[in-house]
């Protein structure tokens, strides 16, 4: 039995070995190949297809108050104003700052005068609120619209 176990085997190894290529790759080489390199320019970006400047608005959600009734404006210098009302506790509040663009060109990121900042994805007509790590929240009450 373990004779014909290990017969059977051999058989095995030896096919396998005998499937596997071997032989060298004949290598022609291509005469007056011409290679052309275009670099493409991806012009699709937030800030350069879409009219992001102007006012949003929205009533963002408060975890003291009954919402944060928001109007920013993002002017072309790259510059903004924020009003923020409290709703239920006062207001409205102005801060301004200045803001940039993401690598990518699809994200704002407002600096306002204080140190903190608020990130934005801009999107057609509105703007979505981003976490500290970038993702939008969750609902259409995180939107500014225009």
């Amino acid at each position: 039995m373990k004779q014909k176990i290990f017969l059977l085997l051999t058989i095995v190894a030896i096919l396998f070995s005998a499937c596997k290529k071997t032989g060298t790759k004949e290598e022609s080489p291509m005469e007056d190949s011409i290679s052309v390199t275009t670099e493409v320019s991806d012009s699709h970006t937030s800030e350069i297809a879409l009219d992001w400047e102007g006012e949003y608005k929205g009533i963002l959600p408060c975890a003291d108050c009954d919402g944060m009734e928001i109007s920013l404006f993002l002017n072309p210098d790259n510059t903004f104003t924020q009003s923020t009302n409290y709703i239920g506790k006062g207001g409205p509040y102005e801060e301004n700052g200045t803001f940039s663009w993401d690598e990518v060109g699809g994200i704002v990121i407002l600096k306002f005068t204080d140190g903190s900042e608020a990130k934005y994805k801009v999107e057609e007509n509105s703007l979505v609120l981003l976490d500290e790590y970038g993702y939008p929240y969750a609902g259409d009450e995180y939107v500014l619209r225009k």
